[in-house]
């Protein structure tokens, strides 16, 4: 992705360079010392811009190759998910659950925080909680 960056912002600076020379050519000049001065200053600016853009991608090489490890180590941790998948299978498992109004924070936070319920690989541990706690003596209560 860098080497098409690199390719059309070289060709975006040409570009430039040609318009600029075109300009200067085609302006009409009273004096040749105007136009000497003309190209002198259309060359001072292609020099900045050059430098500017130098500048530019060498702090986006060293941001995207900070951020590229960040993003990797990212996803290693986090899986993506599919939630209606996820309650179909631990239904699947599970069978119909049912939950007093007393538990049903204590089931939210089993579900929607805990690394077995957010990540697929865990899901059957996840059912298996889930069943513990619908079984326990704090949900059966009226």
């Amino acid at each position: 992705m860098s080497g098409l960056r690199k390719r059309v912002t070289m060709g975006l600076v040409l570009l430039m360079c040609t318009l600029t020379g075109h300009c200067g050519e085609s302006a009409p000049s009273s004096a040749p010392s105007s136009a000497t001065a003309a190209w002198r200053d259309a060359r001072k600016d292609l020099r900045r811009m050059l430098e500017i853009v130098s500048q530019v991608e060498h702090s986006r090489g060293r941001h995207s190759t900070n951020t590229a490890t960040t993003l990797t180590s990212r996803m290693r941790i986090v899986f993506p998910r599919d939630l209606r998948k996820k309650e179909k299978f631990l239904k699947h498992i599970t069978g119909p659950l049912y939950f007093s109004p007393k538990c049903r924070k204590h089931v939210y936070r089993l579900y929607h925080h805990t690394r077995d319920c957010t990540i697929p690989a865990y899901f059957k541990r996840c059912a298996r909680l889930l069943t513990r706690l619908a079984g326990s003596p704090q949900c059966t209560e009226g």
